[in-house]
């Protein structure tokens, strides 16, 4: 009798243990914990306006795959557009020069590193822009890429998340526009 009582004993921990750990929420990535609603997305100096998106979707689906700053038609040229990783100890992309009447995919960043690999996560951006009167402004902050799957299911209720088709034609957020992100999430 006292055995019998041991084991079932044993076997209801193991049962009860087993159900928690079924009804526990699923982890989320950590690369993915500090994106969105952390750092400012659009930017203000005197005329000029610099939305910049705090996530992007690298995935070559047509829909949010570039990392670009959105700008108002009094800024004329954007110098030094690097992307770093999240520590800021490695440049990940880099593009000394562009102006707007360039298309995003000459000077956009892909999410690709040096090496061809996919980023992933948290990454720190920083650039020069220099507007009609040559007044030149440095506009940094943090942003995201995501890699499109299971990990990425997060950002289906994330608060806080802009991208880059959000992007509203005087170098702002449109709130308005939804991400369009259906392939990812």
């Amino acid at each position: 009798m006292k055995n019998t009582l041991t084991i079932f004993l044993i076997l209801s921990i193991c049962t009860a243990q087993t159900c928690s750990a079924q009804d526990q929420p699923k982890p989320t990535s950590q690369e993915y914990e500090s994106c969105c609603g952390t750092q400012p997305v659009e930017f203000s100096y005197e005329k000029k306006r610099i939305y910049v998106s705090n996530v992007f979707t690298p995935n070559k689906d047509g829909v949010n795959d570039y990392f670009v700053p959105f700008v108002n038609d009094i800024v004329t040229d954007v110098w030094g557009f690097t992307i770093y990783s999240a520590v800021g100890d490695t440049i990940l992309y880099q593009k000394p020069y562009f102006n707007l009447k360039m298309e995003i995919a000459e000077y956009g960043w892909d999410g690709l590193r040096p090496d061809g690999s996919r980023y992933r996560g948290l990454f720190r951006y920083k650039m020069r822009v220099d507007d009609i009167e040559a007044t030149k402004h440095i506009v940094e902050g943090q942003a995201c890429a995501i890699i499109c799957g299971s990990e990425s299911e997060v950002f289906k209720t994330k608060t806080g998340c802009y991208y880059p088709i959000q992007a509203g034609k005087d170098g702002t957020l449109d709130r308005s526009i939804a991400n369009a992100e259906k392939e990812c999430f």
